[in-house]
């Protein structure tokens, strides 16, 4: 009797030679969108602690971040930002989840593309100001 193997007998062989295991592409796109957000968020945060470092916090121009950081300082503004990543991957997580129909697909495309274009137009600013002397 021939085994999967292609031999005989009762130990040589006997395990079948199985396909590597494969990611689905799904989840591939799921986790480059949430990581995408991420480091477009990240190099918003540190672009931010460079710019107040060097020209302090009169360069924020986002009155909301101003004034967190005057009166809790930088670990607040930290915590929001891990706040903002959690709930928007938990979003991005959901609506591509949901899968009810291609409108979901669409909203998590949608609020991915704007968490990317916000954490990035933030950190371009961020530069741009500690650029200025």
């Amino acid at each position: 009797m021939t085994r999967a193997g292609g031999s005989s007998g009762d130990g040589a062989g006997a395990a079948a030679i199985l396909p590597p295991a494969t990611i689905p592409t799904h989840y591939m796109n799921l986790a480059f969108r949430v990581a995408t957000v991420v480091a477009a968020q990240l190099f918003d945060f540190a672009t931010f602690t460079l710019m107040i470092g060097r020209q302090g916090i009169a360069a924020e121009v986002n009155p909301l971040v101003a004034q967190g950081f005057a009166y809790f300082g930088l670990p607040i503004l930290a915590l929001m930002k891990a706040a903002l990543l959690v709930l928007l991957g938990s979003i991005i997580v959901v609506l591509d989840r949901n899968r009810v129909g291609r409108s979901s697909l669409l909203a998590a495309t949608v609020v991915t593309i704007l968490a990317v274009v916000g954490g990035l137009v933030g950190g371009i600013s961020n530069v741009r100001a500690s650029l200025v002397i």
